[in-house]
């Protein structure tokens, strides 16, 4: 079976199914937090080297803001680095998603931010050396300023470090909700030793680890053939996958050469597969085609049809 013989268009106008037989939202791991079934991320939000300021800019990431929250989907996912060029300016990531929110009052967005592991990270975004567990608290509270709220919904680790111990960044995770800083606490980036790990430290606090948010996409299936996934589903932790398109080989543009449902295929296997896929978004039309994927589904029948057929690119 070759690539060229598949056809995802197929799958996607089969698969759609109704509000009834398939949930809008799942709940974030074992906490209350009820997300949509597809996110957003926003690495490219407030980042020259993206395009923003040239290609596009604050009119255009307002205007899908708005549409995502319309459309349903309300899981935001950022992080304090994310277009830290334009913090001075106003124009950061986070910074940007704050002003959005204010602005756009359609539905109350679930807003995940990252904590930056390397200790020289104030050279991007300001502060202090990051050297003890006290370097969490004071950047969470640098990002709730640049969100413009008291509270995160979802705060993550970056990525394991070694200057922070697995065991500081929990109990510092720990501190951030009990000063009640983050409804929820998430890792990223982590392997499943890592993260299974990070679990026990919170749960002997009597805090449950909402998230890993990981590489995950047809083209690399990595979480899904080391165990990481299925660790995930036993221990009630939502696998949250970046890169979902696989930095765009999975659009209409480049891999899988049929038409423009290519995308929607991609990210509708990885809801299949029980991820929750935060894909990019910078304008209108695209934030209207991930609020699509709301109402569709695949079989596990399609998935395997996918998974042969990429195995082949």
């Amino acid at each position: 079976m070759s690539a060229m013989s598949f056809s995802p268009t197929l799958l996607v106008t089969t698969a759609s199914v109704s509000p009834a037989q398939a949930s809008k939202y799942v709940p974030l791991g074992r906490t209350s937090l009820q997300v949509s079934r597809i996110g957003v991320g926003t690495l490219q939000w407030g980042d020259p080297g993206s395009g923003f300021g040239t290609s596009y800019g604050e009119p255009e990431l307002s205007i899908a803001f708005q549409e995502l929250l319309k459309g349903g989907i309300n899981f935001i996912d950022t992080a304090e680095v994310y277009g830290y060029q334009g913090i001075k300016n106003g124009t950061s990531s986070e910074q940007l998603i704050g002003k959005f929110a204010k602005e756009h009052t359609e539905g109350a967005p679930i807003i995940a931010t990252k904590f930056f592991t390397i200790p020289w990270t104030n050279f991007l975004v300001g502060g202090g050396l990051r050297i003890g567990r006290k370097s969490l608290l004071d950047a969470l509270r640098a990002s709730l300023k640049r969100l413009g709220r008291k509270r995160v919904d979802l705060y993550q680790i970056h990525f394991p470090f070694p200057t922070l111990s697995n065991a500081a960044l929990m109990e510092s995770l720990k501190e951030a909700v009990e000063l009640g800083l983050t409804t929820a606490v998430g890792v990223s980036n982590y392997s499943k030793k890592q993260m299974e790990e990070a679990d026990d430290l919170l749960a002997s606090y009597g805090v449950p680890l909402a998230s890993n948010q990981v590489c995950f996409n047809l083209l690399q299936r990595d979480p899904d053939k080391n165990g990481l996934l299925t660790s995930c589903k036993e221990r009630n932790i939502s696998l949250i996958a970046y890169s979902p398109l696989c930095s765009g080989r999975l659009t209409d543009k480049a891999l899988l050469k049929i038409d423009s449902k290519s995308a929607k295929v991609a990210l509708s296997y990885l809801i299949a597969k029980g991820a929750i896929p935060i894909p990019g978004c910078k304008n209108e039309y695209q934030a209207k085609s991930h609020c699509e994927l709301m109402d569709q589904s695949l079989t596990m029948e399609e998935v395997q049809m996918l998974e042969e057929a990429a195995s082949y690119i």
